[in-house]
This record gives C-alpha cells, sequence and structure tokens, in this order.
C-alpha cells in the first residue's frame, strides 16, 4: 500500500512539473520565432532607403521593363518616379499614410488610388499597389510561430518555417509563411495568403549581398497565383539606407508636371 501510495505522490509531482516543462517549452518557442523575424527585420528594413531598379514584367507572352527610383521613409511615406519606357515615364506614386496617389503625364493628372484598387495589378505586374509601396517591420505587422513543417530545404538550404498572422484585422495580408536562413537571418521565400486561406502571392529573395552592416536581397520574383504563367522580377541596382530625404519628395505639389 506504502509503495501504492508512493507511485501516486511522484505521479502528482512530476505531471506539475512536465505541464510547466511544455508550457515554457511553447513560450520559448514563440519567443523565439518572434525574435528570428525580428533579426530578418534588422537586414531588410530602414529609417529611409534609396532604391534605383527594374522591374522585369513576364505576362507569358511578351516581356517588357521599367526602371524607377523610390524614396521611402518609415512605415508611412514613400515616392516613386519611373524613367522607362517611354510609356511610364514620368508615372509618379506617392503614398502618405494609408494614401496613394498616382500622376501620370499623358493625362497630366493626379487620382487617388484608394480601397479595393490598392490590390489591383500595377502596370501590369504581379505586384499590386499594395506591394509596391510596401515598407513595414514584418515582427511589428504580425506575430509569429514556428510551422508544423519545422524545417524543409529550399535552394541548398536548411530553412526554418514561421507562420505569421496578422495583428490587425486591416492587414493586406492575413496570414504569411515565410523561409528564413537561421545561418544569416534571411528570408529566402514567402508565400501570402487571403482571409480565407487562398495562397495569392509567392516571393522569392535572391541575390543577397553585403550593404554596409546588413544582408540585401538585389532580386525579388514576384509570382501573382490567381494568374498563369506570369512573373515580375524586381532588380534593385543601387541602394542607400539611412540616407536624408528632401521633405519636398512626400508633398504632393511633386505629383506636378
Amino acid at each position: 500500500m506504502m509503495a501504492v501510495k508512493n507511485k501516486i505522490t511522484f505521479a502528482a509531482g512530476i505531471f506539475p512539473s512536465l505541464f510547466f516543462y511544455f508550457v515554457s517549452l511553447g513560450a520559448t518557442e514563440e519567443i523565439s520565432a518572434q525574435k528570428l523575424l525580428e533579426l530578418v527585420d534588422e537586414n531588410l528594413w530602414a529609417e529611409t532607403k534609396f532604391v534605383s531598379g527594374r522591374l522585369i514584367i513576364d505576362n507569358g507572352r511578351k516581356t517588357r521593363t521599367l526602371t524607377q527610383d523610390s524614396w521611402m521613409e518609415g512605415f508611412t511615406r514613400s515616392y516613386s518616379y519611373y524613367k522607362s519606357p517611354a510609356r511610364e515615364k514620368g508615372t509618379k506614386m506617392l503614398k502618405i499614410g494609408d494614401k496613394l496617389w498616382m500622376y501620370t503625364p499623358r493625362t497630366d493628372r493626379k487620382i487617388l488610388i484608394a480601397g479595393h484598387l490598392l490590390r489591383q495589378s500595377m502596370l501590369g505586374s504581379d505586384l499590386s499597389y499594395e506591394d509596391m509601396m510596401e515598407d513595414h517591420k514584418l515582427s511589428h505587422s504580425y506575430r509569429a510561430t514556428f510551422s508544423a513543417q519545422g524545417f524543409e530545404d529550399f535552394a541548398g538550404v536548411r530553412c526554418a518555417i514561421l507562420n505569421l498572422l496578422a495583428r490587425d484585422k486591416k492587414t493586406t495580408y492575413q496570414t504569411r509563411q515565410v523561409w528564413i536562413n537561421q545561418g544569416e537571418n534571411i528570408v529566402l521565400k514567402e508565400e501570402r495568403f487571403a482571409k480565407s486561406g487562398k495562397l495569392l502571392k509567392r516571393v522569392l529573395f535572391e541575390d543577397y549581398e553585403k550593404i554596409g552592416d546588413r544582408l540585401f536581397p538585389r532580386t525579388m520574383i514576384f509570382r501573382d497565383m490567381l494568374k498563369e504563367n506570369t512573373r515580375t522580377v524586381y532588380k534593385f541596382d543601387n541602394i542607400e539606407f539611412d540616407i536624408d530625404i528632401p521633405a519636398r519628395y512626400f508633398s504632393q505639389s511633386i505629383l506636378k508636371r
């Protein structure tokens, strides 16, 4: 009888310990996933940024290339100027807060792109207007947990897979999944989903290069998963971080001819 009692006492003592072990393990895992996302953000995000690049748009029938310069400040302000081809030359986009204006020289007027229009294809590419103007820290907008898959080999690298859940119902993509090279704290692949769980976009990050104290991708490949045989390659030819940007770049007056 004493042996049985001792076994019961031992079990009663060990079960709370196991419970706290598993709870702690779960909490540690969640914190580690969020921390990993924060480290990724440190590579990709800066208070101010200048990018000169090319959008190579392949619609399955023909390929065309747009060149543009973009200036970004914080989460809320960005300005882009398109330099070529001739049809798009002089097109400008200005984002202030949650508003996006577009100026086209052919019509010589600016229009406000808002609501569902933000989700439409930008200039025939696989990016929406929201995709193009997006510049925020994923760790601020999403809660991260490790996927049940855990790890997966991608592009010859063992990657941790994170599930991201939006903190705000207004966030464009309520869920995302990212493949992260933990050795470098960089994203190699990202998938963006609708609220229904339908896959909308797939993005590949390639040609990482050391720029200052950051590792930054020189190439991003976007696929709109609702289209067939299309892709848009975004090539970053010049990148500068933490630069001074003239205030006029974020004023509506810059949209005038």
